[in-house]
């Protein structure tokens, strides 16, 4: 499985630079990972404060991510990581506290896709087709990802979904499945979330990210 696609500042639109003021000013930036194949997850946090520019500064007392400590990196920034095994949470929570012993938190939360396919093992490029999956539909500011790879080929397709609605499906048109050249293909999906919020004070935003397991269908 190829995870090239999103990296933890892809789509955040975070600016370094501020304007000036008498108060510093602070934001957090945070991201997961889960990869179901694995049940793995990948946690990232970091902690930027300044006047004029924002820079990436450790906590005292740390960060700590499901009530765990992360652990504190230094290159090539100031950031906090955590790596574990397990499943997937649907709702995931940063916490620290600030310099008066206050503590806040940031929380983000997605619904992840376990169960999804077409309904048949073969998938026609003149006829239409409609992928369902059970959970949530998705919701503001989510992407759905289906990455298609064809290993006889070397083929690799990414076809990006906007939010959709309150449906759990896709519909494909003819012409989108016939962007996939016949033959044998694997397909996984990647549910991703942009969350941002104000956690008292401290502009937070956060990314996560689903990679499902895979499927394979015929294509003809």
């Amino acid at each position: 499985m190829k995870h090239i696609f999103f990296s933890i500042l892809s789509a955040l639109a975070f600016s370094s630079c501020q304007t000036a003021e008498t108060a510093p000013k602070r934001t957090l930036e945070c991201y997961v990972r889960f990869l179901e194949p694995e049940a793995l997850v990948h946690a990232e946090a970091t902690l930027s404060e300044g006047a004029t520019t924002l820079k990436p500064v450790q906590v005292g007392g740390g960060i700590y991510y499901q009530g765990k400590e992360m652990k504190l990196l230094t290159v090539p920034g100031i950031s906090y990581r955590m790596d574990k095994s397990g499943g997937f949470d649907p709702k995931h929570t940063f916490s620290w506290k600030d310099e008066k012993g206050e503590v806040r938190q940031f929380e983000m939360q997605m619904s992840p896709i376990r169960q999804f396919g077409f309904g048949t093992k073969n998938l026609s490029r003149k006829e239409p087709a409609t992928m369902r999956w059970v959970g949530e539909p998705m919701g503001m500011g989510e992407t759905l990802v289906f990455l298609w790879e064809n290993a006889a080929l070397k083929k690799t397709v990414p076809m990006e979904i906007i939010n959709q609605g309150s449906q759990t499906a896709i519909e494909f048109p003819a012409a989108k499945i016939a962007e996939l050249d016949p033959g044998l293909w694997t397909y996984y999906l990647v549910r991703k979330k942009l969350t941002k919020s104000d956690a008292r004070g401290v502009a937070a935003s956060g990314i996560i990210e689903y990679y499902s397991k895979s499927d394979t269908v015929q294509v003809k």
